[in-house]
């Protein structure tokens, strides 16, 4: 066992799309075609890593939030 800390959902993901965006740009630098199925992969994880990324803001947000009103004293 390597003793190296798994990545996150979300870092993986984010690996997944760098390794796709490579294969595409590759792909194309060698003038083949590119298949459909990839090009929708990338769109998708896109989608996914953009709403992983509001998501993880907005509870950040509501963390901060539920924190300072924690503080706040009793009026």
């Amino acid at each position: 066992m390597s003793g190296a800390p798994s990545p996150s959902p979300r870092e993986g993901l984010a690996q997944q799309l760098r390794q796709l965006e490579d294969f595409v740009a590759r792909t194309e630098s060698e003038g083949e075609a590119m298949p459909a199925e990839a090009m929708e992969m990338i769109a998708r994880l896109r989608e996914i890593m953009e709403a992983l990324d509001g998501l993880s803001a907005s509870m950040g947000e509501d963390l901060s939030k539920a924190r300072r009103d924690e503080t706040k004293p009793d009026e």
